[in-house]
């Protein structure tokens, strides 16, 4: 699983808000996590209903919604928290990660969302 990430100053370019959200599953549990509040091919923001632990790796997933794909498709990868805080909905906290280990899924999918949700 290869690093095929944009450069640093390419970063804030890239990361895009999402008005509608996509669940993260717990890759071995399928468990729901949370969901993406934005992504990029280096990271993501994670709201949920718990805070995360700081500075611990967590194997994930995203299921594309079958809307996008008839066919069941997933999109597994390792990312470490960087930080949680509470949410501006007290109900809820945002938490960030750094993408570790994925492949070129999760930057398809970033690259994707981003056109989605671009004004053109």
């Amino acid at each position: 699983m290869g690093k095929a990430y944009p450069s640093r100053e390419q970063r804030a370019i890239t990361r895009h808000q999402l008005n509608a959200y996509l669940t993260i599953y717990n890759r071995f549990t399928d468990r729901p996590i949370g969901y993406i509040g934005n992504i990029s091919a280096q990271g993501l923001m994670l709201i949920s209903e718990i805070p995360v632990m700081v500075g611990e790796s967590f194997e994930m997933r995203i299921k594309i919604p079958h809307e996008v794909s008839p066919t069941e498709v997933y999109i597994d990868f390792k990312a470490v928290s960087q930080w949680s805080k509470p949410d501006v909905d007290q109900r809820y906290f945002d938490s960030g990660f750094e993408i570790v280990e994925a492949d070129q899924g999760i930057i398809n999918l970033a690259s994707s969302l981003r056109e989605f949700f671009s004004f053109r």
